[in-house]
């Protein structure tokens, strides 16, 4: 309450749905809903045609729901730590044996997921603020794919990040999508979310206000469908 109403739609495998809208309208919300951040006063999420119950974000990530959260700084990143210990960090268990933690398994599997999202870094023992900030962002997509997905979620995830790395972060978007996950991509720039997005739909004062498919979606109508 307060925050969105009567919002229902949904996202099938291997598609990326674009969800746009004014600030304040209600998107971050019902994305952090979906993973356990926020709890919702009533309603129902249901993956691969089974209600399912999210609590917290850790309910969330063991059913292969993952959210990369619009302030990469404060929610996606632990500066403190090296980069290939934020990479494992969302999947911990998968490294302990014996009751230890398995550094050289940790860094292997950093090192091969950071490979894959082409992170540039010239070493992952060091602090992710050390990065650009496309190579930050990068980090976040590489904790999250450390994880087993099925569902993931990204709050604006080219926000401050320059044009060359924006064409990097969509060209990871799309492969993603080609293996087979359901994406979410969450977007104030409507150009972003025409050019990325199978399906779009928008928002209004907490409310779902509109759905198009890319080829039908144009600027002007997801504006005038956003400012109801």
């Amino acid at each position: 309450e307060g925050y969105f109403k009567q919002v229902s739609f949904d996202v099938k495998k291997g598609e990326i749905l674009g969800l746009t809208g004014l600030v304040g309208a209600g998107r971050t919300e019902v994305c952090q809903s979906i993973f356990g951040i926020m709890t919702p006063d009533s309603g129902t999420i249901e993956l691969e045609g089974k209600q399912v119950s999210i609590k917290n974000p850790i309910d969330a990530l063991q059913l292969g729901i993952g959210l990369l959260p619009e302030d990469r700084q404060t929610q996606g990143l632990i500066n403190e730590l090296p980069i290939y210990q934020n990479v494992s960090s969302a999947n911990m268990n998968s490294f302990i044996k014996a009751g230890k933690l398995d550094v050289n398994a940790e860094e292997q599997k950093a090192i091969e997921l950071c490979q894959k999202i082409q992170l540039k870094a010239k070493d992952i023992s060091a602090p992710p603020s050390s990065l650009s900030g496309g190579n930050q962002q990068k980090v976040v997509f590489a904790k999250l794919l450390n994880c087993d997905l099925k569902v993931l979620i990204l709050d604006e995830p080219t926000k401050g990040i320059d044009v060359g790395a924006k064409a990097e972060i969509y060209q990871l978007i799309n492969n993603l999508a080609k293996q087979g996950m359901a994406i979410i991509v969450v977007s104030s720039e409507l150009p972003e979310v025409i050019g990325i997005s199978d399906r779009i739909v928008t928002f209004c004062e907490g409310e779902l206000t509109g759905e198009y498919l890319q080829e039908e979606a144009t600027q002007e109508k997801l504006l005038q469908s956003a400012t109801k």
